[in-house]
Parts: structure tokens; C-alpha cells; sequence
């Protein structure tokens, strides 16, 4: 897949803009100094994916000041057809959110998956280092851009999440009775099973691929491989979890065991990667995650994903530079960068583009 173009309209530091992706050239690199909205080209790229930012939770952050809403457009061709994708956010009394796909309103159910994105940013390491919220919001991301059971599943389990902790709240307050949580507890197994054989089969393709692609990365027999940590309170399903952890439940006044408190732990030669991995074993294994991404979403949709680099190439040395050019051949990748990378100083390359006080223009071609 390809993005063809994309238009901004009031969105961040754009008032105007629009882009054309040349079809001969795989690679663009938008280059230019800090604060100038490199990185809020990757993020409309992020929401014609996802329909969320990676940077904020507050759809009127992404608004450019002084308007009352925001337009994100782009045309994606496929090997089937060409799309056009639209995310519109706006202020009261427009709309909070508008979805279009082929200028025709949908849900963000059906509109995402669309479009698979890689996106990697020296912040990613986070999810290696912090917790666990991090690294179950990176699951979900890999499987509600090829599974739309799982999207509807992840939103249905979290909205009688909701409810659920409500009603034990009530039982507390002597609102409610214990037999009231019986139907939500069964809606929330329904919907939390689905999550968990989806984690399970994303985690199992993981370990199939990721020891072998973190050993050419570190140049060692080294193995890497994730393990699932299930939040279900040492039971075998989670409607065996709800009925153990039912008092504790009703003393906390929430749920506390299920997906939602799921994790997953990172495990180098035997050990588990924070007791005792380098910063250059962290990068290694982020980079080996990224590369098996590329393949995981090529063989679930038949579409290579495009590739969304945010001033990763300082934190990689030249060998694993290399390694990530090499990897991505065939894929759309769109780079933003302080400056023209050793990488690019050799080649012929006609997707250069640099951008200054949030205007952008051609580069003069590099010549070989």
C-alpha cells in the first residue's frame, strides 16, 4: 500500500497544506530543524490509521489555534483500489469527530484497517522500559489494525469494564447486590476471551520471528522471545478469574484482574530484559520489534504497511541504520530528520523535501 497524498487543513501549525508522494520513490525525507511540524506530518499520517494521535489524548490539541475545527485527508492506493481517507475534528457546535472513507461518514470501526502503519520513534523505548499500560497499548495497536473482532471486542470489554466498576461501587454504597454483577461479568468474559486468544496468537507470531531477526541485528547467538502475562489471578479462564478475585474486587471498588491488566515481559538469553539488557540491547530489541511488525501486517493483510520513522537515525548506530534500509525495501517509508543522514549522502534520492516555519519544499536531488 501507498499513500498517494495528504492534505492538512488547520491542523496543528498547517493552515494549508498538501502533499504528493512521488510513485518512483519509496522513500521521503522531510528534513529540517526542531519545532518546525516535521513530526505533525507523521501524526496526520498516524490518525488516518488509527484516528488517534500517539502524542495526545485530546483531539482539540490537534486543532490549530484560533480555528474551531481540523480536516486530515489522504488517498491510499492498494492493489486493489484506491481510498480516500478523512479524519475531521472540530470544537462545539461542529462536530467533536467526522470519519469518511471515500467522502462517506463511517464508524472507526470500519474505518480503521484501512491503512496499516509502522511508526517508530526514539520514544518507543518507553514501552521496554515503563509500564505496563505502554506495552498492552502496543498490542492492541498491532491487532485492531488487522482485526476489526478485536477493535470492536477491545471497546465493547472496555465500556462493561466501566460499568462493572460502577456497579461495585454501588454494592459498596449498599446500592446494589452481588447478584447484579452477574450479567456484566458474563458480558465482559464474552468480550475478554476474544482479547485474550487475539493477544495470545500476536504474541505466539512474535516468538516465531523475533529471536532470529534480534541475532542479525546483534550480530551474536542471542535469543529474544516475549511472554504473555495474563492477568487472570492464576486461573485458567477469566470467568474463573471474577468468582477468585470477587472480595477483593468489591474492597478495591474495581476490577482487578482481566485484559486490561495484562503484560508482556521481554526476555534476552533467558533473562528477562530490565534485570539486566544494555541501552544498546534495548535499541537492538525496539529495531527487532519494528522489522517483525513490517512482516506481521504484510502477512495478515497481503499489503506491506507504510513506515512512519520519527528522528530514529540518532538513536542508531551505522550498522543499524543499514539494517533498518535494508529491511524496508519495497515499503513506503516516510522519515523526518534534523538533517541529511550519511545514508542518504550516495544515493540518488527524489523524495527529499525540506521544510522550514511549517512550509515545505523540494531539495535538489543527491547526486550519486
Amino acid at each position: 500500500m501507498r499513500l498517494k497524498s495528504l492534505h492538512l487543513q488547520q491542523y496543528r501549525n498547517y493552515s494549508d497544506l498538501s502533499l504528493e508522494f512521488d510513485p518512483n520513490e519509496p522513500i521521503t525525507t522531510i528534513v529540517g530543524p526542531n519545532a518546525q511540524g516535521k513530526t505533525n506530518i507523521l501524526e496526520a499520517m498516524y490518525l488516518l490509521a488509527l484516528t488517534k494521535s500517539f502524542r495526545t489524548n485530546k483531539s482539540q490539541d490537534l486543532i490549530q489555534w484560533g480555528t474551531d475545527y481540523c480536516r486530515v485527508q489522504g488517498e491510499l492506493e492498494t492493489a486493489e483500489e484506491t481510498l480516500h481517507l478523512e479524519c475531521f475534528y472540530g470544537i462545539p457546535p461542529q462536530p467533536t469527530r467526522a470519519l469518511k472513507v471515500n467522502k462517506v461518514k463511517t464508524s472507526s470501526v470500519k474505518f480503521i484497517g484501512n491503512c496499516q502503519i509502522v511508526f517508530f520513534h526514539p520514544e518507543d523505548l518507553n514501552m521496554l522500559y515503563l509500564g505496563p499500560d505502554l506495552r498492552r497499548r502496543y498490542l492492541d495497536i498491532l491487532n485492531i489494525q488487522i482485526s476489526r473482532r478485536y477493535y470492536t471486542a477491545l471497546r465493547m470489554y472496555n465500556r462493561i469494564k466501566q460499568q462493572r466498576n460502577s456497579l461495585l461501587k454501588q454494592i459498596k454504597e449498599g446500592f446494589a447486590s452481588v447478584q447484579d454483577l452477574e450479567i456484566w461479568d458474563q458480558q465482559l468474559c464474552e468480550q475478554g476471551e476474544i482479547l485474550i486468544e487475539e493477544r495470545q496468537k500476536t504474541i505466539d507470531y512474535m516468538n516465531s520471528r523475533l529471536s532470529e531477526i534480534y541475532a542479525n541485528i546483534s550480530q551474536k547467538d542471542d535469543h529474544a522471545q516475549v511472554n504473555y502475562d495474563k492477568a487472570l489471578a492464576d486461573q485458567p479462564t477469566l470467568a474463573d478469574a471474577l468468582k477468585t478475585s470477587l472480595q477483593r474486587d468489591l474492597a478495591a471498588q474495581f476490577t482487578t484482574v482481566g485484559p486490561h491488566r495484562d503484560d508482556m515481559q521481554f526476555i534476552l538469553n533467558g533473562r528477562p530484559l530490565s534485570s539486566h539488557a544494555s541501552r544498546g540491547e534495548y535499541r537492538s530489541l525496539l529495531l527487532a520489534l519494528k522489522l517483525l511488525e513490517l512482516t506481521f501486517y504484510e502477512e495478515k493483510t497481503s499489503e506491506k504497511p507504510i513506515l512512519l520513522l520519527d528522528d530514529v537515525f540518532s538513536e542508531l548506530d551505522p550498522d543499524r541504520q543499514q539494517m533498518l534500509l535494508d529491511s524496508i525495501k519495497g515499503c513506503q517509508t516516510i522519515i523526518t530528520t534534523t538533517h541529511i543522514e550519511k545514508y542518504l549522502e550516495s544515493r540518488t534520492h527524489a523524495g527529499l523535501k525540506a521544510i522550514k516555519q511549517g512550509q515545505i519544499t523540494p531539495l535538489p536531488t543527491v547526486t550519486e
